[in-house]
């Protein structure tokens, strides 16, 4: 009878606790409503807050991607557009995702400690009355029985809603604020992605048109590379904590590290237009890292290519040409530099003519006879291929007629008369023919042929004095048998003039003051003085 007495009295019990077990849902059921929405909101404001510390620069200290990571995590390639240098990007390239990544994870850390932290509250109930031979341990009341949470949840439950549901609450609101908060800031940065692209795409256009127009482009005078975009060094000194390169600007042009100017690693500032760098920075080769001439990316630059045989009188007249443009001008407003090639390579003169608004400089190439005569030798001046104006220097003394009149000059003249030896036809289709082999279209050249040695050519018996005229001079050479050279130089080119370098009543205008007088690129103060 008492077994059968304890059944009713256990479902009787069974019946009272979830009768209780109901009655506190019932009751506690709107507030577990109030705690979610309270959780809700809790989770937007913690994700508005922590939005305004990011993006408001409150953090201490704040996660930057900085140059250094920039530049070491993109490896360095000289002839690349995607070239990283060591300065500050654009805050909505990088930064903007470094900054909506750590308003997720901190966030995260704040949901997940909260959830942490109310669950280690919890108190712990034993999961068995006694466990006999059990030792003592960290999870073990003191009558050696193992304690647990999970009789605490399955026991209170009812209650332990109250603070579930401000977490669920709190979790939910914080996933929401920052889907939202990310699909504003992917919003607003792709706009303005768009907009910066577009910006700089204009202002890369303009940029280059104005270089082509007043022709900017450099030539290296140690590897003869045709240097469009040169590399800009920094004015500041870097430490030697910096990456090794970081002083060196590949790309200094308009982009995402700026579209007005440009903040280095080191906290100078730089300008992105070549034309301001220019007359800033010092301008570097990007293939051999020579230092190039000052002003270049801003300065104009006509280049003259001369060319001949050896012992023409190539040197000579190069020395005349520079020096009759450099006394058109006063010397405080033109300057004179001469590069040496220590390997042997051409000569490159420098006359750099200080106008208005930038400075024009004339770039005349002069390579040895020897050089210019072989065409795999002639082939590494690259100069040749990006020139338009060319001189070729022609020594009558050369010619099979005029030597036989050479032998007949006084004894004291001989001597100290060099004669070109090689073949005036092959000397000229060494450089000509090799150009346009490499794909060089020499009809949009200009070729003046210079007759040297006047002074010598006038004391010959027979010959006639020459007047300061093209027509008299190529009436010379086709009277000396060189009509078919006359023929292909005309047909190679797409203007053709000829002069004599020497003694001629009246002067003879220069070869050097014809070619520039065609270029477009001078300014109208040079061009005046050139007339």
């Amino acid at each position: 009878m008492p077994g059968l007495l304890a059944i009713p009295l256990v479902l009787l019990a069974l019946l009272i606790v979830v009768a209780l077990y109901g009655l506190v849902v019932i009751i506690l059921t709107p507030y577990v409503l109030y705690v979610l929405s309270a959780g809700f909101l809790a989770g937007l404001v913690l994700a508005l807050v922590e939005t305004t510390r990011t993006y408001g620069g409150l953090l201490d200290p704040p996660r930057a991607r900085t140059p250094r990571d920039q530049f070491t995590a993109v490896r360095p390639r000289r002839s690349s557009s995607r070239h990283i240098d060591y300065a500050w990007s654009h805050y909505a390239v990088w930064q903007a995702g470094y900054d909506l990544w750590a308003v997720v994870e901190r966030c995260h850390r704040h949901v997940t400690r909260s959830w942490t932290s109310t669950w280690r509250s919890l108190p712990r109930l034993p999961r068995y009355h006694r466990r006999y031979g059990h030792n003592s341990s960290d999870g073990a009341g003191p009558d050696g029985s193992t304690r647990t949470r999970t009789w605490t949840v399955l026991l209170a439950w009812p209650v332990l809603a109250l603070p579930g549901a401000g977490l669920a609450g709190l979790t939910v609101g914080v996933v929401t604020g920052v889907a939202v908060l990310s699909v504003v800031v992917v919003a607003v940065f792709v706009s303005i992605w768009i907009f910066g692209t577009t910006v700089t795409a204009g202002l890369r256009v303009v940029d280059r048109r104005w270089r082509a127009s007043w022709h900017t482009q450099t030539c290296c005078t140690h590897c003869y590379y045709l240097v469009d975009l040169p590399v800009f060094a920094c004015p500041t000194t870097h430490p030697s904590s910096a990456p090794t390169g970081s002083d060196r600007h590949r790309a200094l042009r308009p982009g995402m590290q700026g579209l007005w100017r440009r903040r280095c690693g080191c906290g100078t500032s730089l300008p992105v237009r070549q034309a301001s760098a220019g007359a800033r920075l010092t301008a570097r080769c990007p293939k051999c890292d020579t230092p190039l001439a000052t002003s270049t990316g801003r300065a104009t630059e006509i280049r003259v290519a001369v060319f001949g045989a050896p012992d023409a009188g190539k040197s000579t007249l190069v020395d005349a040409m520079v020096a009759a443009l450099a006394a058109r001008f006063p010397p405080d407003r033109c300057a004179v530099v001469r590069w040496r090639d220590e390997r042997g390579g051409p000569r490159a003169v420098g006359v750099t003519l200080q106008a208005h608004r930038a400075p024009q400089r004339v770039q005349v190439f002069d390579a040895p006879g020897r050089g210019l005569v072989d065409r795999e030798i002639c082939a590494n001046y690259g100069y040749l291929d990006n020139t338009r104006n060319f001189v070729f220097v022609l020594d009558p003394l050369s010619l099979p007629r005029v030597r036989e009149q050479v032998a007949g000059l006084p004894p004291h003249l001989v001597p100290i008369v060099r004669v070109a030896e090689h073949d005036l036809v092959d000397s000229y289709e060494a450089v000509v023919v090799g150009m346009r082999y490499r794909g060089v279209d020499t009809s949009r050249c200009r070729l003046a042929i210079v007759v040297s040695k006047g002074d010598l050519l006038s004391l010959l018996p027979g010959v006639a004095p020459l007047r300061a005229g093209s027509t008299e001079i190529e009436r010379l050479l086709v009277e000396q048998g060189l009509d078919g050279l006359l023929m292909s130089a005309n047909r190679d080119f797409g203007e053709v003039r000829y002069f004599l370098h020497g003694q001629s009543d009246p002067p003879s205008p220069g070869p050097l003051m014809w070619l520039l007088r065609g270029e477009r690129a001078l300014r109208s103060e040079v061009t005046s003085a050139l007339r």
